[in-house]
């Protein structure tokens, strides 16, 4: 009866997860081109976001110079957005960069719907299934990066058909966080890993 239960709701996550894992890059994608449906241009406003760092250059939002601007700053002609044309190619480009962590995501979610469909087989405490987790706890790792490259990247991309090159990097906490908790699930891996070794060994002794 548990097993049954167990089976049901594994099955079920198993197609949700399906579900997220194909709709998350349908869903990014929609967004970036969302002005060809009618709605607002994501890029275009990314785009601006990235030329109006291009007075001093930031830091989590913080200035690396301060005071007054020197005479070559001043005497710069102040770009504009009309010098940063939004082609095809670009666009194309920046979509490529736009879904870099989305393909990170799409791996975790693969990750979680191999675990359940192995719970759902029984499978609950098998060394497979704890590489399942280590990986995941990797995967959430390289989440962090991607996090942290995918803004400067984009805004390089958006304005390399212009005179100069833009782009800021910005951490969050909330980054951090997602660093702390694929570390725990790194650790948590290893601990069960150690743990089925342990029970292995002494069932062999008994």
């Amino acid at each position: 009866m548990k097993y049954n239960k167990l089976e049901r709701m594994s099955s079920l996550i198993e197609w949700i997860l399906l579900f997220a894992l194909l709709a998350t890059p349908i869903m990014t994608v929609l967004g970036t081109w969302s002005h060809l449906l009618g709605g607002s241009d994501y890029l275009q406003d990314q785009l601006i976001n990235a030329l109006a760092l291009e007075g001093d250059k930031v830091l989590n939002g913080v200035p690396l110079t301060m005071g007054e601007a020197t005479a070559t700053q001043q005497a710069a002609p102040a770009t504009s957005v009309s010098d940063y044309p939004l082609g095809l190619g670009t666009r194309l480009l920046a979509t490529l960069v736009m879904l870099l962590p989305d393909l990170v995501f799409m791996l975790i979610l693969w990750q979680l719907h191999q675990l359940f469909r192995g719970y759902r087989h029984a499978m609950l405490f098998t060394f497979s299934q704890i590489r399942r987790y280590r990986l995941i706890g990797l995967l959430l790792c390289a989440s962090f990066i991607t996090e942290i490259i995918t803004t400067p990247l984009l805004h390089i991309v958006l304005t390399l058909p212009g005179p100069e090159l833009h782009g800021t990097i910005k951490i969050s906490s909330s980054d951090f966080q997602l660093l702390l908790a694929g570390l725990i699930v790194s650790a948590l891996a290893l601990v069960m890993r150690e743990a089925k070794q342990l029970a292995d060994e002494q069932q062999l002794t008994v």
